[in-house]
């Protein structure tokens, strides 16, 4: 029997998984700001590129880097003073590249996703909360929205929420 409630959340679970695989990000857990994004320097503007490594916003804790990709959604990926992203965000039409933006995190991400999927939770926000890895995503078609961090990375003196706001 097709139920017309039920596709919906399938529609948008098939969609998130496809759209981890589509579009580049600039930022990646664990790296230096701007890495995945000289990665995919082909697929990128220099705009964007240029826009990815250059800080909008520091303190002496950590900086703030912004790219807007080419699908409209704009990913803010937050450094140490060292260097390290320890936390992205993303925001607009298209959901970014998920294994892109978590890097090494991707795994616990995917096998914590699939383990939801699995329990037969189907659409609705998305949120994985693992020692060593936090995600919240959720949206829709053209307003997906979200963040991950990787709690062992977050500079000593700063607040993650008040960060991720």
């Amino acid at each position: 029997m097709n139920v017309p409630h039920q596709s919906t959340p399938i529609r948008l679970l098939l969609g998130l998984l496809l759209a981890v695989c589509a579009g580049a990000a600039s930022a990646t857990l664990g790296l230096s700001p701007g890495v995945a994004g000289a990665a995919s320097a082909s697929s990128a503007p220099p705009a964007a590129r240029m826009q990815a490594v250059t800080p909008t916003d520091s303190n002496s804790l950590y900086t703030q880097h912004e790219v807007q990709l080419e699908s409209g959604t704009v990913v803010r990926e937050f450094a140490t003073a060292d260097g390290v992203v320890f936390a992205v965000s993303w925001q607009g039409p298209v959901l970014p590249d998920l294994s892109a933006l978590l890097g090494g995190y991707f795994n616990t991400f995917k096998l914590e996703a699939d383990r939801v999927r699995l329990s037969g939770r189907r659409g609705g926000p998305l949120s994985v909360q693992q020692a060593d890895l936090v995600v919240q995503s959720g949206g829709r078609m053209r307003h997906f929205f979200g963040h991950a961090y990787a709690p062992s990375l977050i500079p000593a003196g700063v607040n993650i929420k008040d960060v991720l706001q």
